[in-house]
């Protein structure tokens, strides 16, 4: 596995960059500060501009780290931030990388999140060289899985009150894919 970074990546609709101080408004308006965008993540919906500009500071100090990777998605179309995608869990001895993600209810159900995670499985496996790439989400969440699925990500499994979430201690369903199974297609 070699580290490469948040490198800027590009699809059709989408650019994955890297998040900049001017960012803090719109995360903060497009998907953090709402409850349903919250409800199944890890991390409360923000109540003001400064818990967005906080979070916003420590990702721009990691950046530097070439194996931190946080991405703002960018719609084309509007050229400004609508979620974000990253690694919130990796493992450079099994060449694993655990992928989460978040998108702003606006732009639910239109396969922008399925277009930005097609394009970190390509660059992690043919550029980062990740062996697995794994993924998790609630139960009570079926459209993250879709997402997932999607993607080529295979369901490996529910695993009951092993979760923690803003709903409490909660089950998951993981989905995962390996090297051999993308380079096969």
């Amino acid at each position: 596995m070699e580290h490469l970074g948040t490198k800027e990546l590009e699809t059709e609709r989408l650019i994955l960059r890297q998040f900049t101080v001017n960012d803090a408004e719109k995360i903060f308006n497009n998907w953090a500060n709402d409850n349903d965008v919250t409800k199944y993540l890890v991390w409360p919906s923000h109540q003001d501009l400064n818990a967005s500009k906080n979070v916003l500071e420590q990702w721009i100090q990691k950046y530097e780290k070439k194996e931190f990777y946080q991405w703002a998605i960018e719609l084309k179309e509007i050229n400004e931030p609508i979620g974000s995608i990253g690694v919130v869990k990796q493992s450079d001895d099994l060449k694993m990388v655990h992928i989460g993600y978040c998108i702003g209810k606006n732009w639910w159900n239109k396969g922008i999140m399925s277009e930005a995670l097609m394009v970190l499985i390509k660059y992690f496996f043919e550029e980062v060289g990740v062996n697995r790439i794994e993924s998790r989400h609630d139960p009570n969440n079926p459209n993250s899985g879709k997402v997932m699925a999607k993607c080529g990500m295979k369901y490996e499994g529910h695993m009951k009150q092993a979760d923690r979430n803003n709903q409490g201690i909660v089950d998951t369903v993981y989905y995962g894919i390996v090297a051999e199974e993308y380079f096969k297609k």
